[in-house]
């Protein structure tokens, strides 16, 4: 038996450099994903800001990956979900920052550090019991993070899709 598909999460990392913010057309704009939609159907934009496609059958959620925290030490200059949650952790703990900062820049021949590094840095240094695959878990398992990861998913829009998913 085919499941129907009720909605469709379009996850992407905004990738624009927080330096750069200010003059960076934003990766997935409204226009842009309609004209991808357009090969399924005829898009209509929801008064939430998702597109249903099939008379509202099936709702695509555009979700960019983004925080608005000032840069920082240990934050990655790069939008992602990873700057995301990283600015969620040093919130939280704002000592964190600094210390991740600092590691990383004292590694011996190391690439510069990204998204990537940053993120897995706080993983091995406060949630390693966990491992890669649990520490996005373990992120929300902690309170003082997972207030500061709800806040900022708010901002960017990305709460209420989440929301709608649990319906």
């Amino acid at each position: 038996m085919l499941k129907k598909l009720d909605r469709l999460v379009l996850n992407v990392d905004s990738d624009v450099s927080v330096a750069a913010a200010g003059g960076a057309a934003p990766p997935v704009t409204a226009p842009a994903v309609e004209t991808l939609l357009r090969e399924f159907g005829e898009p209509q934009t929801t008064a939430e800001g998702d597109f249903a496609l099939d008379d509202g059958a099936t709702l695509v959620s555009p979700v960019v990956w983004e925080a608005p925290d000032a840069s920082g030490p240990g934050l990655p200059d790069q939008q992602t979900l990873e700057r995301l949650v990283c600015a969620a952790i040093v919130a939280a703990y704002p000592d964190r920052g600094p210390a991740v900062a600092q590691w990383l820049v004292s590694r011996p021949q190391a690439p510069q550090a990204g998204p990537k590094e940053l993120g897995w840095s706080y993983m091995a240094g406060w949630y390693a019991e966990r491992g890669c695959e649990g520490f996005y878990r373990a992120v929300w398992e902690d309170p003082a993070v997972a207030a500061q990861l709800e806040d900022r998913l708010r901002k960017a829009g990305a709460w209420r899709v989440a929301e709608a998913l649990t319906q």
